[in-house]
């Protein structure tokens, strides 16, 4: 399988350097691309939907408005919906992150905790996700603004979950296995001095939000989510970047809290090289590094690993610190440098093989 992707990867950039020779020459030049994919799962079986994006022409490439997004549908009649536009407004004195997300898809229930169980619950994901985040520009690096999320979710079981329902409940509470939906409101502050949010060659980024959801408000249940992202790109020589992040994120509630809203390791941006959803508890942290070098042209290559783990906020006991580790490719797709990124990773649990294609970084 890893094989078939490497060669659609291929694939994908010589089709690209055929089409795209045209688009390099202009920094502030509008783009679009669209990529074509298919996949298959024994769950889903065949897969087949597109990823790709937009971007806005712009007079500084520090700052390009964009729309992204992707979709997915299996011949089982499941699908993922995703589009994330991030818009400068007002001569960029406005940006507004946004996100929209439908999906009806499988997925696993692996437990809570960061110690591996011999739990795996099928079921599929019903999901509804709107997220709005507007952020007034007090000077040319500083935002700050309201947040404001909502979520509606539901999973359906199968029959096999009625024979283990009593023994999940009470080793990981009944949080999420009911419909439920979220309404969170608060604010969110960036400070923002990278010289490109898509690919940054140097400068810092760093983020922090916090919300929360009442009982009283519109939410199933009362909950409260703080995060912390740093991030720091270092020119190391002609083009060679060294880049880290840290991120802290808590979700904390006096009561149970849907499993689904538990922070979560793994996936093609957080300890990539761990399934995601996985192992999930209230509390995530990590650090991860990346080294990116050129290869020829708009070819690039990165080799990265990451360290952290989720732990409960009670006692934030580690029994195995999780690190992951591995390496990839990058294509230029446009002049705003949106890259295709295809990475390869493992862990340090003996599991096997991760393996991602995107069209962003993972930080």
């Amino acid at each position: 399988m890893i094989r078939k992707q490497f060669i659609f990867f291929i694939f994908l950039l010589v089709s690209l350097t055929i089409f795209g020779q045209k688009n390099d020459s202009v920094v502030t030049k509008k783009s679009l691309f669209i990529i074509p994919h298919a996949a298959y799962q024994q769950e889903t079986s065949w897969s087949a939907g597109v990823a790709g994006g937009y971007y806005f022409k712009s007079n500084d490439i520090s700052r390009i408005s964009s729309v992204s997004g992707s979709m997915d549908y299996t011949l089982l009649n499941q699908f993922i919906f995703n589009i994330t536009p991030k818009i400068y407004l007002a001569d960029k004195k406005w940006y507004l992150y946004s996100n929209l997300n439908f999906r009806n898809y499988p997925d696993y229930f692996y437990g809570i905790g960061n110690s591996p169980t011999e739990v795996k619950e099928a079921l599929t994901v019903r999901n509804f996700s709107l997220v709005l985040q507007p952020q007034y520009s007090f000077t040319n690096e500083i935002f700050a603004g309201p947040l404001f999320s909502y979520r509606n979710e539901s999973v359906v079981l199968d029959a096999a979950f009625e024979e283990d329902r009593t023994e999940i409940y009470e080793r990981f509470g009944s949080a999420g296995w009911t419909p439920f939906s979220q309404l969170n409101i608060g604010v969110v502050a960036s400070f923002d001095s990278r010289d490109n949010q898509f690919y940054p060659q140097k400068g810092i980024f760093a983020k922090s939000t916090f919300s929360t959801s009442n009982t009283g408000l519109g939410s199933t249940f009362s909950v409260t989510d703080f995060t912390l992202d740093f991030r720091n790109y270092l020119p190391v020589f002609k083009n060679h970047i060294f880049g880290w992040q840290a991120l802290y994120t808590g979700v904390f509630s006096k009561n149970e809290i849907p499993f689904q809203l538990l922070p979560t390791v793994g996936g093609r941006d957080y300890l990539r090289g761990f399934r995601q959803g996985m192992y999930r508890e209230n509390v995530l942290m990590l650090l991860q590094t990346e080294y990116r070098l050129p290869i020829y042209k708009r070819l690039k290559a990165a080799f990265f690993c990451s360290a952290g783990d989720v732990v409960n906020s009670s006692n934030y006991q580690i029994d195995k610190l999780k690190v992951a580790y591995g390496a990839g490719l990058r294509y230029r797709l446009n002049d705003a440098r949106v890259h295709l990124r295809f990475d390869i990773a493992k862990n340090n649990y003996g599991e096997k093989l991760q393996f991602y294609i995107t069209a962003t970084e993972a930080f």
